[in-house]
């Protein structure tokens, strides 16, 4: 029995090695250029609101988020006080990512009880709002069209 152990170590190593080795290659992070995507999005026909862009300042000030953890951002709301916005945030780490998505959940959350009771047409593009945090990335887009908008996004990944 204890030579049989002794044959079988060797091979049960290499196979663990093997297997280790091929972990890594799943899916990697998502990573939003903040510019490139906004405009792209803008310039899908997954929006009916115009949107004009917010300063990181305001945005940062809008959403909770720490402005020295933003790295980069676009950020984009509706004129007509419409839930149909584009955040796409670079913050510094990945745990300022992380502390950015919940700020984005609670945005939209608080949007829903806000609109309810005098937009309600505007809670439907809510409740279909895109949040997504990958890597050092953090993302909300609230469209009119939530699936086009989820086109585009594929598209730059």
């Amino acid at each position: 029995m204890k030579n049989l152990l002794i044959r079988l170590v060797p091979g049960v190593l290499a196979l663990c090695l093997c297997l280790s080795a091929c972990g890594g290659g799943g899916e990697t992070a998502k990573s939003y250029d903040p510019a490139a995507t906004a405009q792209a999005l803008l310039d899908s026909t997954a929006f009916t609101d115009t949107l004009d862009t917010l300063d990181k300042d305001t945005a940062a000030a809008m959403y909770g988020i720490d402005a020295s953890t933003i790295a980069d951002c676009a950020v984009y709301t509706s004129l007509s006080m419409g839930a149909e916005e584009i955040a796409v945030l670079t913050l510094t780490d990945e745990a300022a990512a992380k502390t950015a998505k919940e700020a984005l959940d609670k945005r939209v959350s608080d949007q829903i009880e806000a609109l309810k009771s005098y937009m309600p047409a505007e809670v439907d593009k809510l409740n279909h709002a895109i949040v997504e945090q990958s890597g050092t990335t953090a993302l909300l887009v609230v469209a009119a069209d939530a699936d086009a908008a989820q086109k585009v996004l594929d598209g730059l990944n």
